[in-house]
C-alpha cells in the first residue's frame, strides 16, 4: 500500500525512537557481519600476510580466495544489508521488510556466505567443491531478494528522490552483478575472471553504498557542509563510469589506463565534496568513530593515487610488483574496512538504542586497523624491512577488527537486555 504523506510524517517521529531487538530485522546480519570479519576475512588474511611477506612462502590460492569472500561477501555485504534494513525503509519513507523476507535472506545470505567460504578449503573439507556453488546460488537468491525488496521502495516509497537513493539503489545492483559472476565463476571459472567480482562488488557495490550514506550520516559525524545535489549527482556519475570501467577492463587490457585514471578522477571527486577536515571540531563526541571516517577518505586518497601510478604503468611506467595489491587493499583494507568501522560505531549502538559499549576498546581498535592498513603500503618497496612491516601489519590489522566488532557486538547485547527488561 503506497504511503500518505501524514503516514511519512508519522515515519519521520517514530525513526527518533529505539526499535526493539525482538522486531529490529537487522542484528542478526551485523552480528554475521562482524564474526565473518573477525574469524575469517581478517584472521586468514593475516595469516596469509605473515606467510607471504614474513617467512616468505607461498600460500593456496584458495586461501586467499576464502580470505576475499569472506570480507566482500561475509563481512562488507552482510553489514550492508543488515544497515539497509533498518535505513532503506527510512530513506524511501517505506515500510519494514517481513519477518518470512528477514529469515530468507538470513538463511540464504549468511548461510550461503559460509558455504561460499566453505567451499574453497578443498581436502580439508570432504564435498567441499559441492558447498562452493551451493553458497553461490544461495548468495545470489539472497541479493535477488534484497534487490526486489529495494526496488519496491524506489518505486513505492514517498521521499522524493535525491542522489542517495541512486547511490544504494545502484549499489544493491553491482552487488547483485558480483553475485552473479561469482556464481558463473563457481561452475565455469574460465568464463568470468575473479577480479570481476572483486571489482563488481567493491567498487560498484561498496563504494555506492559509502557514498551515499556518508552524504546523511558522514556530514553529521564530521560536521562538514553537505555538498549541492547538483555536486552529487556529479559524483555520482563519475563513481558509476569509473566501477564500469574497473570492470571492463578486466575483460580489455586497453581499458586499464582509462580505468585507473576514472578510479582516481572519481575519489578526487569524492574529497573535492566531502573535505573531511573541513568541519567542525570532532573530539567532544568522544570515541574516534568520526576518526575512522576521516583515516578512511585519506585511505581513498591513497588508493586514487596508486590508481594513477596503475594508469602510468599501463602507458610503460616502471611500476613495484605488488602494485596491484598494495592498491586493492588501500581500498579495502584501509578505505572500506574504516568507513564500514566509523559509520557502524556511531549507527550499531543508535539502532539498538544503546551508547557505544567499550569505547576505549573501540578506540585501540580503529588505531591498529588505521596503522595496519598504513603498514600494508610497505609491500610497496621490495627491502626485506618494508616487506617484513607489511607482514606484520596483517596481525595488527587483524587485533584492530576484533577489538572494534567487540565494542559493536557489545553495544548490540546490551541494546538486547535492556529492550527484554521492558
Amino acid at each position: 500500500m503506497r504511503l500518505t504523506a501524514q503516514r511519512f510524517l508519522q515515519l519521520s517521529v517514530v525513526e527518533a525512537r529505539p526499535v526493539t531487538r525482538e522486531r529490529a530485522p537487522w542484528p542478526p546480519f551485523v552480528i554475521a557481519a562482524l564474526c565473518f570479519t573477525t574469524l575469517v576475512g581478517a584472521l586468514t588474511g593475516a595469516l596469509d600476510l605473515w606467510t607471504l611477506r614474513v617467512l616468505q612462502k607461498a600460500v593456496p590460492e584458495a586461501h586467499r580466495t576464502a580470505h576475499a569472500i569472506g570480507q566482500l561477501f561475509g563481512f562488507l555485504w552482510l553489514l550492508t544489508l543488515g544497515v539497509s534494513l533498518h535505513l532503506a525503509p527510512r530513506f524511501f519513507a517505506w515500510r519494514a521488510p517481513s519477518k518470512v523476507m528477514t529469515r530468507v535472506l538470513a538463511w540464504a545470505g549468511i548461510g550461503g556466505a559460509l558455504l561460499l567460504v566453505i567451499g574453497r578449503f578443498g581436502v580439508l573439507v570432504p564435498g567441499s567443491q559441492v558447498l562452493g556453488p551451493l553458497g553461490a546460488l544461495l548468495v545470489l537468491a539472497a541479493m535477488s531478494t534484497w534487490g526486489w525488496w529495494l526496488s519496491r521502495a524506489w518505486r513505492q516509497g514517498i521521499a522524493p528522490k535525491e542522489p542517495l537513493h541512486f547511490f544504494v539503489t545502484a549499489g544493491a545492483a553491482w552487488w547483485w552483478l558480483a553475485a552473479l559472476a561469482m556464481v558463473v565463476w563457481s561452475f565455469s571459472p574460465a568464463r568470468v575472471p575473479l577480479e570481476a567480482v572483486w571489482r563488481a562488488a567493491l567498487f560498484g557495490g561498496v563504494g555506492s553504498w559509502l557514498w551515499g550514506v556518508f552524504f546523511r550520516a558522514g556530514i553529521c559525524t564530521l560536521r562538514v557542509a553537505r555538498a549541492s545535489l547538483r555536486a552529487q549527482r556529479f559524483l555520482l556519475i563519475a563513481w558509476q563510469l569509473a566501477c564500469v570501467t574497473a570492470v571492463a577492463s578486466v575483460f580489455f587490457d586497453l581499458l586499464t589506463a582509462l580505468s585507473g585514471l576514472a578510479l582516481a578522477f572519481a575519489c578526487g571527486v569524492v574529497w573535492w565534496l566531502v573535505r573531511p577536515f573541513s568541519g567542525q571540531s570532532v573530539a567532544a563526541l568522544g570515541a574516534l568513530q568520526p576518526r575512522a571516517i576521516q583515516a578512511g577518505l585519506v585511505f581513498l586518497l591513497a588508493f586514487g593515487a596508486l590508481q594513477l601510478w596503475v594508469a602510468a604503468r599501463a602507458l610503460g611506467t616502471w611500476s613495484p610488483a605488488l602494485l596491484d595489491d598494495a592498491s586493492r587493499h588501500a581500498f579495502t583494507l584501509g578505505a572500506a574496512s574504516l568507513l564500514a568501522f566509523g559509520f557502524a560505531g556511531r549507527m550499531v549502538p543508535g539502532f539498538a538504542g544503546v551508547q557505544l559499549q567499550w569505547p576505549r576498546v573501540y578506540d585501540a581498535g580503529v588505531l591498529a586497523l588505521a596503522l595496519g592498513a598504513g603498514g600494508r603500503l610497505c609491500e610497496l618497496s621490495s627491502l626485506r624491512v618494508a616487506q617484513a612491516i607489511a607482514g606484520g601489519s596483517g596481525p595488527l590489522a587483524f587485533f584492530g577488527v576484533a577489538l572494534c566488532a567487540a565494542a559493536l557486538l557489545r553495544s548490540i547485547r546490551v541494546g538486547g537486555q535492556a529492550d527484554a527488561r521492558e
